[in-house]
């Protein structure tokens, strides 16, 4: 189950690139696809192994949001994508 004080990572495998034939953000991993959207790929790309309460906190701090939204959002988002296969966490 993942916290504000777990980590995320990508699995192995993973990555996040453009896809020119659909024009939109897509995170491949092994026989699987999925489109992000803008906000989705600038979460995974602001996350650099810090825990994900200090990457919400960034998050709110830099668009003046209420912390708690992005922290339920940012979980929400990760949770999705763990379950799917696409990322690990400690």
């Amino acid at each position: 189950m993942l916290t504000l004080e777990s980590t995320v990572r990508l699995a192995p495998g993973t990555r996040l690139q453009h896809d020119k034939v659909r024009e939109r953000w897509v995170l491949l991993g092994p026989e699987r696809m999925l489109i992000v959207d803008d906000m989705a790929r600038l979460i995974l790309e602001r996350n650099r192994g810090q825990s994900i309460g200090a990457l919400c906190a960034s998050l709110a701090a830099e668009y003046a949001a209420p912390l708690d939204t992005v922290q339920q959002d940012v979980l929400a988002l990760f949770t999705t994508m763990s379950e799917k296969g696409f990322l690990r966490h400690d």
